[in-house]
């Protein structure tokens, strides 16, 4: 499911549930609850609990609700990854991997713990974050400890964004392959064949020998 939700900042130690519908959401699962919030921002417990708060809504518990526990093993806070690397978890139930670096802009993007970084970006050094996010079979999600500081290494490429579009021959020399970023997906482009954007705020992302 994909949520406007799920790019709210989340800190460590967060526990709380997701509901598709708020008028679902049964009362025994409101225990303990100490704050609600949907797109438009924070909403009344009192309003929740009366059934008077439409659409998807996350609720957030406080510390006398005990979430599923998880944490991730590897890299650890400054640690170095190469392209392509495997993030090792540990997790009590199912679980998300979430990585934070720049884009356009910056935002939280689903990941695999076997992270393809084919079209991330190059990135500043120590720039990326990575936070998991578990699941019990209860429906409750608890946010483990962030990974902060995490460099992406690589040798002998390097990946460029043009917001813009077509940057021309000169900025491609040493080009080896293209593809479109349009929203969250990746559509690989011939480099001879690159041409106009496909869609109004597509951008370029560029992988370079060096």
């Amino acid at each position: 499911m994909k949520w406007l939700l799920l790019l709210w900042a989340l800190g460590p130690g967060d526990v709380y549930r997701e509901f598709p519908d708020a008028k679902t959401a049964p009362p025994e699962q409101l225990t303990g609850a100490i704050r609600a919030e949907n797109a438009a921002g924070e909403v009344s417990l009192a309003l929740l609990r009366g059934k008077k708060v439409e659409g998807p809504v996350r609720v957030y518990f406080g510390a006398s609700v005990v979430g599923p526990k998880g944490q991730i093993v590897s890299p650890r806070n400054g640690g170095t990854i190469k392209d392509d690397p495997e993030i090792r978890i540990d997790a009590e139930g199912e679980s998300e991997l979430w990585a934070y670096f720049e884009r356009l802009g910056s935002a939280w993007h689903r990941v695999a713990p076997d992270w393809k970084t084919q079209w991330v970006p190059d990135q500043p050094k120590r720039g990326i974050k990575l936070q998991l996010r578990v699941r019990r079979p209860d429906g409750l999600w608890a946010v483990a400890r962030q990974v902060d500081d995490v460099t992406l290494e690589r040798k002998k490429v390097s990946v460029k964004i043009f917001q813009a579009g077509n940057p021309g021959p000169e900025a491609l020399t040493a080009a080896t392959e293209a593809a479109w970023l349009v929203g969250e997906e990746i559509r690989p482009v011939a480099i001879n064949e690159i041409g106009a954007a496909p869609e109004k705020g597509a951008a370029l992302l560029v992988r370079f020998a060096r």
